[in-house]
């Protein structure tokens, strides 16, 4: 049995149709202007090559945003949907760009020591993808750790912080001359001092710590720390080459890297594994407590979760390998226990000077922090 024509819709209104007919015109318009805006993202990314500049520049990105925010509530246009607009054409013409730095990058051989899995997997696998000849080598897998670093222009230890000192004093001596050695751990000062010492006259040596875990196609508006060990050219090579895949590279010596990471690392760490024991001590009811959560309630049980998904030998490192952390540790005890205690005992007005002096203190910061936040809530809102 045939299914029942349907009738035919009825033609829109003339008011209606003349709209659409503009709106199509609109739509049209805004096509040719972003063949307009690839067009001159192809001349920036020439003058970035030429000039040897990064794909990436997150003051300019984010000054720019700010102008094109103006403008929108200027001409009553929604924040956030010059948000989402403005973020996938910031991310095409960084990809243009970061395509057209690789046509045009110098090319050498690289070898991973730990290549087959976490970091040293997916820096494999982004070099290698950016047409870079690649070899890994990890426990079980390749051939021997010193074969690999005798053989590649940059040889790149990534294994786990409590082997790094050890792999680099034994696989350093192997490699050639004029070839650079670098590191991926999150510390900086002992992997450093280890590589100097144990690398021959000849081979360069550069400390680096990507600030990301291992995720994502590559280093697309991500950062990482470089620290100068030996080399000018080694280091303006590794920079360069972090940069052509999306990083934003920041320089620190070892000392004062090491020292940040006790705050951004050891600090954050610290605290969200304390929730989450405190939450285990609690037996709490995760799947219940969402239900009840606000978006930045959500974030924080998300990123409680996202630590306990993961190694702990990992974050055992991160806590106890970094020569700072014993000290900070120690004031997050005591401002804990400062807070604890107030808590105890129903001291609201302690809890409000604390507050007041730590608000005094993080006044310029907070208004920032406050932007910040904001707009990852609303992002939250609508995609979460």
């Amino acid at each position: 049995m045939s299914s029942p024509v349907s009738p035919p819709s009825p033609p829109p209104a003339p008011e209606l149709a003349k709209v659409r007919d503009e709106l199509a015109a609109t739509d049209r318009s805004l096509v040719d202007l972003l063949g307009t805006r690839m067009r001159l993202i192809g001349e920036v990314a020439k003058v970035k090559a030429e000039k040897g500049l990064p794909s990436f520049d997150r003051e300019r990105e984010g000054a720019h945003l700010d102008d094109l925010l103006a403008l929108a509530q200027k001409a009553g246009v929604a924040d956030d949907l010059v948000r989402d607009v403005f973020s996938r054409l910031f991310a095409a013409s960084r990809l243009e760009q970061r395509r057209f730095l690789h046509a045009r990058a110098e090319r050498f051989s690289i070898g991973v020591i730990g290549g087959t899995q976490g970091m040293g997997a997916f820096l494999a696998r982004v070099f290698s993808g950016g047409g870079y000849t690649v070899e890994t080598m990890g426990l079980g897998e390749g051939p021997p750790a010193a074969e690999v670093a005798s053989r590649h222009d940059v040889v790149i230890v990534a294994v786990p912080i409590d082997a790094t000192v050890d792999v680099i004093r034994a696989i350093a001596p192997r490699v050639k001359k004029g070839a650079t050695l670098i590191d991926v751990t999150s510390i900086k000062r002992a992997p450093l001092e280890a590589m100097l010492a144990a690398a021959p006259e000849g081979v360069d040596v550069v400390g680096t710590h990507p600030m990301f875990g291992p995720h994502g196609a590559d280093f697309d508006r991500q950062k990482v720390v470089l620290c100068r060990g030996r080399g000018d050219e080694a280091f303006s090579r590794v920079k360069k080459l972090f940069e052509a895949f999306g990083a934003e590279t920041i320089e620190a010596t070892a000392e004062e890297h090491d020292a940040q990471m006790a705050l951004i690392q050891v600090l954050v760490h610290e605290k969200t594994m304390v929730l989450g024991s405190v939450l285990e001590r609690l037996k709490a009811d995760l799947g219940r407590s969402l239900q009840f959560a606000s978006p930045i309630y959500r974030t924080e049980l998300a990123m409680i979760g996202r630590m306990f998904s993961q190694r702990a030998e990992l974050y055992a490192d991160i806590l106890t390998a970094n020569a700072d952390a014993a000290r900070l540790s120690h004031v997050f005890e005591q401002e804990a226990a400062h807070f604890a205690r107030a808590v105890a005992m129903g001291d609201r007005d302690t809890v409000v000077r604390r507050f007041q002096q730590v608000a005094d203190f993080m006044k310029d910061f907070a208004a920032w922090a406050k932007k910040q936040s904001d707009a990852i809530l609303d992002d939250l809102v609508r995609h979460g």
